[in-house]
């Protein structure tokens, strides 16, 4: 519609200033007046173009942070769960780091924490729609600063910090079970609990005690922050019952 106006208004200026009719002085003002319907033209439809794309990209806005939402839900109930694991974790090399000097580990307390010394637990990284809105150039349409400073501290500064001490743990605890492995002669029934009991395990049990602390204040962090995100999107985009 615009480009059909400037079409026209042209037309009549090119006309005008052929035009023998007119005087100069009456050339001039109607010339002046297609002049002003070409910049208004042409700015209502720079605006309107800058309102449609303006309003394009609030609506990717919202559908990021929609599903943002719903992946941040998943994953604090992820967190959650590895803080119990971590927990528990803890109380088992607590209790292999604390077995008296000269003795052996406890047969039934070995059974009730030994599936804690070789398990692993970790972050999924479930960050696949939150790289893919940043890697494609949109992260910066989200208007609220201060929502968006929350997000990029999530996942660009705690989950990777998350990240790098469970890698750390995994590490050596598998330095751990390899240990045991080593050291360990007709097992079950061998010198396992002898093992387990030993200085080397107790020093390491001590070194996984301190990383664990670290490992579930990380989480909790995390879940802080996604707490604080999630309501930050409920209160721009509340869910429809």
């Amino acid at each position: 519609m615009a480009e059909l106006e400037v079409a026209k208004s042209t037309k009549k200026i090119f006309t005008t200033a052929k035009s023998k009719e007119h005087s100069l002085w009456e050339k001039i003002k109607k010339i002046g007046m297609e002049v002003a319907i070409i910049v208004f033209a042409v700015s209502l439809s720079i605006g309107l173009h800058s309102w449609s794309e303006a309003r394009h990209e609030q609506n990717e806005v919202k559908v990021f942070l929609e599903g943002l939402r719903n992946d941040l839900q998943k994953d604090r109930q992820e967190m959650l769960g590895d803080i119990e694991a971590y927990e528990n974790q803890k109380k088992a090399f607590n209790y292999l780091s604390q077995i008296p000097k000269g003795t052996q580990a406890d047969s039934d307390s070995i059974n009730a924490h030994s599936k804690y010394f070789y398990s692993f637990t970790g972050y999924g990284g479930n960050t696949g729609r939150y790289e893919g809105f940043k890697s494609s150039g949109k992260i910066g349409y989200i208007e609220n600063d201060s929502l968006l400073n929350n997000i990029l501290d999530l996942y660009e500064e705690k989950i990777p910090i998350l990240t790098i001490s469970t890698d750390f743990y995994k590490n050596q605890k598998i330095r751990f079970a390899e240990y045991i492995t080593e050291n360990t002669v007709d097992y079950p029934e061998g010198n396992l609990t002898q093992v387990l009991a030993s200085d080397p395990v107790k020093n390491r049990s001590n070194i996984y005690l301190s990383s664990v602390n670290q490992i579930i204040d990380n989480y909790r962090k995390c879940v802080s922050k996604i707490d604080i995100i999630i309501e930050q999107i409920d209160k721009e985009h509340p869910k429809k019952h």
